[in-house]
């Protein structure tokens, strides 16, 4: 069995997160880091946070439907509790630097920061063909996508459950679905790395995938040292893929392996490198890590832009690598004063939690 706290699948979000950062942020200063493979397909971090969503709400949820003890009500809020409240503000902060840099006479897109779609962002439906483009806080795309795989979360359960005694196929039709949205994208020119207006189709696949991988995994056991090989082949099939260019295709299946493989090792309790505190935590900020980035790249580089606008060599290096630092310490700020807060006062208030019934009230003996 699953312990109830799979640390090195936390640990495994902050990779996913910096993995993104890279991709984001590899078009500053001239550095030229996009023509290395790995920097290129740094996109796919937020499918590998697809998976990894569904593999865990699975953990925490599935047993739950299967003996109809789910609230779909306080599981939406609890849901909402996780990710709105540094949606929220990380698009006020990205609206904040959007004005004053535009006070300061900086040029925007006016397609990539229109006020006319705001109301969607804040009904995060904003990745689900309802906005022209991407917009305001680009990576909150994904967020609206996550909010879409909530909400038919009891379908993927009832679907996952309804082939437990097969979950092996289960694992393979999600990998199917995954391959048939793949080539119809590029079908129409369109690459993976796009998908972000229509994001409500590209995260399906992939939480069903994470679920079918927790069900099976709830139905085979595999030995320690078997686990860690797969992980570490996983690992490497990232690695070299990427680095090489292939396809999304031929990388996408790794993320399943990589995350069922360390899943089944911490089986086992034993503490691995990805079972560290400090790990742990970096992946417990990981949410406020990928929403803050954003907002901290406009700040940072139009901020260096005026300081020093022509850095080269090791100090542009050095500078680059500060923009990971920033983000760091704006996304622990976020998380401590923001995040784990809201969060915790939102699940002290669900209105949805079923509260026992009162006790009846006994007339006084006289």
């Amino acid at each position: 069995m699953y312990p109830n706290d799979i640390r090195p699948l936390t640990s495994l979000r902050i990779a996913a997160a910096l993995w993104v950062l890279v991709y984001h942020f590899r078009d500053h200063l001239g550095l030229d880091v996009d023509r290395l493979g790995f920097v290129a397909k740094g996109y796919l971090g937020v499918d590998l946070f697809f998976i990894l969503s569904g593999f865990i709400l699975s953990h925490v949820y599935l047993g739950r439907v299967a003996e109809k003890r789910f609230n779909y009500g306080s599981f939406l809020w609890a849901r909402l509790s996780r990710i709105y409240p540094v949606h929220v503000v990380t698009l006020a902060a990205t609206i904040g630097i959007w004005l004053v840099a535009m006070k300061m006479g900086a040029r925007f897109d006016p397609v990539a920061f229109d006020p006319k779609v705001l109301p969607q962002h804040l009904l995060m439906i904003h990745a689900w063909g309802t906005t022209p483009s991407v917009q305001w806080n680009f990576p909150s795309w994904s967020i609206s996508a996550e909010w879409f795989a909530y909400l038919i979360f009891p379908i993927a359960a009832v679907l996952v459950l309804a082939l437990r005694r097969l979950a092996w196929l289960a694992v393979a039709l999600s990998l199917g679905l995954f391959f048939v949205m793949f080539w119809s994208v590029e079908s129409s020119c369109l690459p993976l790395s796009e998908v972000t207006r229509l994001g409500f189709i590209r995260i399906v696949p992939a939480f069903l995938f994470g679920a079918s991988l927790y069900q099976l995994g709830r139905t085979v056991a595999l030995p320690r040292f078997a686990s860690l090989i797969g992980a570490g082949l996983a690992t490497l099939w990232i690695a070299v893929g990427s680095s090489l260019h292939w396809s999304d295709a031929a990388i996408w299946p790794a993320f399943g392996l990589l995350i069922f493989s360390l899943a089944e090792a911490s089986k086992t309790n034993a503490r691995g490198l990805l079972g560290a505190a400090a790990l742990v935590y970096l992946g417990e900020v990981s949410y406020s890590v990928y929403m803050t980035h954003l907002p901290v790249d406009i700040a940072y580089f139009h901020a260096l832009d005026r300081i020093a606008p022509n850095l080269t060599g090791v100090a542009a290096w050095v500078a680059w690598i500060g923009v990971f630092a920033a983000t760091l310490l704006a996304s622990i700020a976020t998380y401590h004063l923001v995040e784990r807060p809201a969060r915790n006062w939102m699940r002290a208030h669900d209105p949805f939690l079923r509260k026992p019934p009162a006790e009846p009230k006994h007339e006084p003996v006289i």
